[in-house]
């Protein structure tokens, strides 16, 4: 019975690490979302969204849209797969921001 309590406690202790530890794993900071920009830059489609003055504003300022782009995996945005997933996620999050402005 005391082995098991042993256990629990921790068990317990473990989870309560990773509950501190994985959310700095997945935080965003500005390195992850200046490499990633750096990587859309290369196409089209988000040059274009760059073109447009209110879209650039968003990219460039709202939290909420330079966090999506910082949380993109940087070895896949370059895999066409990933690259329509990524600018559909990044459109649609910059419609509906474009949609609160009005």
């Amino acid at each position: 019975m005391e082995l098991l309590f042993y256990i629990f406690i921790f068990g317990l202790i473990v989870f309560l690490n990773l509950g501190l530890y994985l959310p700095s794993l997945m935080a965003v900071n500005e390195e992850d979302i200046g490499r990633n920009s750096s990587h859309l830059k290369k196409y089209k489609w988000f040059q274009e969204l760059l073109n447009d003055k209110e879209y650039k504003q968003l990219i460039v300022h709202d939290k909420d849209v330079r966090e999506a782009i910082g949380k993109f995996d940087s070895k896949k945005i370059d895999k066409k797969l990933f690259q329509n997933r990524y600018r559909k996620k990044l459109q649609n999050i910059i419609q509906k921001k474009s949609n609160n402005l009005d």
